[in-house]
């Protein structure tokens, strides 16, 4: 056994496995320590802080890496599946239309830009900012528009809006790859 307090794994809509509960504290212990490295330019002055690192708000890899299990709870939560969004996508033309989904598809669609930036100036500090910007555009996303509309006296589920769950997809995929890019491991749940 590895010690964990049992405690530390209860969240709503179930526990987390032993094994994840590791893999989800060795992805944010050596996450913020890769991601506060990566984050200074090269030509600043380093300032190690523990408590900086692991803040759980603004700029840290504990923020971006929950930003993440957030996003991709919400398929989850809807009961869909990476193969059946996938389809939608293939059989239906996206739709966006609130303020809020077409910042953050534009923000998305910079990750090209970023990646061609950082390949001709090595600096990695610009993807974790951009990483930090594509979570911040989410979260404002999040909070106007509902991807899963719910009765409020029984939780059950009345709408799903499968444009916004896609834009929650390519979201976290973009995300992945950034975490990817930097070399700081994901997790699904946390």
């Amino acid at each position: 056994s590895s010690g964990i307090n049992a405690e530390w794994s209860l969240r709503p809509g179930g526990l987390l496995s032993e094994e994840e509960i590791i893999s989800c504290r060795d992805a944010v212990t050596y996450g913020c320590i890769k991601f506060a490295d990566l984050t200074c330019t090269r030509t600043n002055d380093y300032v190690f802080s523990f408590d900086k690192m692991l803040d759980d708000k603004g700029k840290t890899a504990v923020y971006l890496l929950y930003a993440l299990t957030r996003i991709r709870s919400i398929a989850r939560n809807a009961g869909k599946s990476r193969e059946e969004l996938l389809k939608h996508a293939q059989e239906n033309p996206l739709n966006l239309e609130h303020e809020a989904e077409l910042r953050l598809a534009k923000m998305l669609l910079r990750f090209a830009e970023v990646i061609e930036e950082i390949t001709g100036t090595l600096q990695p500090h610009t993807l974790c900012n951009y990483l930090y910007e594509i979570s911040t555009a989410f979260t404002y996303f999040y909070d106007n528009c509902y991807c899963i509309q719910k009765d409020r006296e029984t939780g059950e589920i009345i709408k799903i809006h499968m444009d916004r769950l896609l834009l929650c997809e390519a979201t976290a995929r973009v995300m992945e790859k950034c975490f990817n890019l930097l070399g700081i491991k994901t997790v699904s749940r946390m």
